[in-house]
């Protein structure tokens, strides 16, 4: 009974930016994943909505779950760490414009199976080594495409195909948004999303001339969507300070990691990746300087509910700057 009480309590700050997953992974006995996405499902009314089968929906998520890889960044809980942070943007981000009942669901989908089979290892160390996931997707983000098809098929399977009973149309119109969020997810493509969401998002916002009509076009909410979950994908630079620094530790030791295979195959040791030099906790600031904050900025402009994230980032910036002069 203490144990369901100190869940249930847990499950009540899933509506919190600053909800600890870390609490949610003990809480749940290694199973947060499955446990959040039902809960963020059931809350959102979409089981109902949707007509979704509720015995494939658990055989998914769980299948989903077991998927995951005991890497210490890319693992199950940061996945479940995702789903939540997508589910209070799209549920308190101020994106209702943007977001009908269809995106919220391929939103939180696209979330639960955004990481699926991660292996620990970036893209360009599956491209050099010709992996698997290269040679199949033609050394086009390999990891992304990996999580999707890979997802997609388990979701085929008949025991686990919980949307059967939506409209075909429907159902492709939320594989097409899942599939275009996932591929957003690549950093190789960082660059080029912040600046459509400048132009494409950000400039017709402040200009009332230009004012997004009553029909948002859906190349638009697809470009919000995929901000979205690239936001919520680097959502521990807005967690508690404690959470931050486990999540930028346990990056830093996964990076290591391929680092270590690296050496051991006579590679190039990847930058940040060699565990005899400073690692990624200590490039923290400049990561915030050049990849973070772009996106960030052009986020809250776009909508200033979110602000709160980006103070949060800045009190989390303030002490690895601190570190810097300390060191």
């Amino acid at each position: 009974r203490t144990q369901l009480d100190g869940l249930r309590s847990c499950l009540d700050k899933a509506d919190d930016w600053s909800f600890d997953v870390f609490e949610l992974e003990h809480e749940t006995d290694g199973l947060p994943l499955q446990v959040l996405s039902w809960h963020v499902f059931l809350q959102h009314n979409l089981i109902e909505e949707f007509n979704l089968d509720h015995v494939k929906l658990v055989n998914f998520l769980r299948q989903i779950e077991i998927g995951h890889l005991e890497n210490p960044y890319h693992n199950a809980t940061h996945v479940a760490d995702v789903v939540q942070s997508m589910h209070c943007m799209l549920s308190k981000g101020g994106l209702e414009k943007f977001v009908g009942r269809l995106e919220l669901l391929a939103g939180l989908l696209a979330a639960c199976i955004h990481d699926f089979e991660h292996k620990g290892c970036n893209n360009d160390f599956l491209i050099k080594t010709q992996d698997d996931w290269a040679i199949d997707s033609n050394d086009k983000s390999p990891n992304e495409h990996h999580h999707l098809s890979s997802a997609f098929r388990i979701l085929q399977a008949e025991e686990n195909n919980f949307i059967h009973r939506m409209p075909l149309a429907q159902q492709q119109s939320l594989r097409k948004m899942v599939i275009d969020m996932v591929l957003a997810t690549d950093m190789a493509e960082h660059m080029a999303i912040v600046s459509r969401l400048k132009t494409d998002l950000q400039k017709r916002l402040e200009n009332p001339d230009d004012g997004i009509g009553d029909e948002v076009p859906e190349s638009l909410k697809t470009l919000v969507l995929q901000g979205a979950i690239k936001v919520a994908d680097i959502g521990h630079l807005y967690a508690s300070h404690e959470v931050h620094i486990k999540w930028s530790e346990r990056l830093e030791e996964e990076m290591w990691l391929q680092g270590d295979i690296e050496k051991d195959r006579t590679m190039k040791v990847s930058f940040l990746m060699d565990r005899e030099k400073p690692g990624v906790t200590k490039s923290q600031p400049g990561f915030v300087d050049f990849v973070v904050r772009p996106l960030f900025e052009t986020w809250v402009a776009c909508f200033p509910d979110c602000k709160i994230l980006m103070d949060r980032i800045e009190e989390n910036y303030a002490y690895w700057k601190s570190k810097e002069t300390t060191n």
